[in-house]
């Protein structure tokens, strides 16, 4: 066909509503994060324990599958008992380790090559704002987390309450919505941060390097002033151990720790606050350079 044949015919097809448009970053993001056969590896990886406590539990109310293997019924009873601290420490806590890695792993890579390579004018001469590139982007990691932290854990939650009835369930009914509570506000937690250091550092192993760079001299940090003025101030730069206050103000449990939850929740959302502040100032269609 000659060159002179060709005409410009505009888009026909249905648009997506503004609201959801953001889905389209996501879902090329998720394509892209799935084409490493070594991620899909360690993704699938992820669910291994979940199916270690969920063969546990299959166990704990199968007396042949018990007699199978030469384990008496009242020993698995006892070393393997589903309650609260079941589902928070043995299950989510072991999950969140995971879901570190593939924070670390993953979120550099979302952001960093599009600042470095200069493509947000790309992204922002669309009809996207630059909410809808943050929130395209951090979907990813949200999906990618949930998948291994609260999903698994409603599909364990929910079997127990099949296996154990609705006595169990009136006991332990706060562990299902505290499953999501910790496992979202931990993810915005280790997510935009990462995307915001990504975003600055432009550099995805020098980001990494960062981002445990700024968790590790925290732990130290909080550990000295813990110890040296015996406060548990500095428990709210330590990751871990916001983690585990905030955790257990949701499920009810006791802490081993001092700070206190409101302390937890007070530092989880600075951070987020902080992290979101500064991701947006570097996501814009140009910059100003002095």
């Amino acid at each position: 066909m000659a060159v002179y044949d060709h005409g410009y015919r505009g888009y026909g097809g249905a648009l997506m509503p503004a609201r959801s448009r953001f889905l389209v970053i996501s879902r090329y993001g998720l394509r892209d994060v799935f084409a490493s056969r070594l991620f899909l590896a360690f993704f699938a990886f992820c669910f291994a324990w979940p199916l270690v406590l969920l063969v546990a539990m299959y166990l704990r109310y199968n007396a042949e599958a018990l007699a199978l293997i030469n384990v008496s019924a009242s020993d698995l009873l006892d070393f393997v008992q589903v309650n609260t601290w079941f589902f928070q420490n043995l299950f989510l806590h072991a999950q969140l380790y995971l879901a570190f890695v593939v924070v670390l792993v993953v979120g550099p890579s979302l952001v960093s090559a599009d600042l470095r390579n200069r493509a947000m004018p790309l992204y922002l001469s669309r009809p996207l704002t630059r909410t809808d590139y943050v929130l395209g982007k951090l979907v990813v990691l949200g999906v990618l987390v949930s998948a291994i932290t609260w999903v698994p854990g409603l599909l364990l939650f929910a079997i127990q309450a099949a296996l154990g009835g609705g006595e169990w369930l009136a006991e332990h009914w706060r562990v299902a919505p505290s499953l999501v509570v910790v496992s979202t506000v931990w993810m915005l937690c280790m997510s935009l941060p990462m995307l915001a250091i990504a975003a600055w550092v432009k550099w995805k192993p020098w980001a990494r390097i960062v981002f445990l760079g700024a968790i590790l001299s925290g732990t130290a940090f909080g550990e000295f002033y813990k110890q040296f003025y015996d406060s548990w101030l500095g428990s709210m730069v330590v990751a871990f151990d916001v983690t585990a206050a905030l955790s257990s103000s949701v499920f009810g449990t006791e802490v081993s720790i001092q700070m206190p939850g409101a302390a937890a929740w007070l530092a989880a959302v600075g951070l987020v606050a902080l992290s979101a502040a500064l991701l947006y100032r570097r996501v814009r269609a140009f910059e100003v350079v002095k």
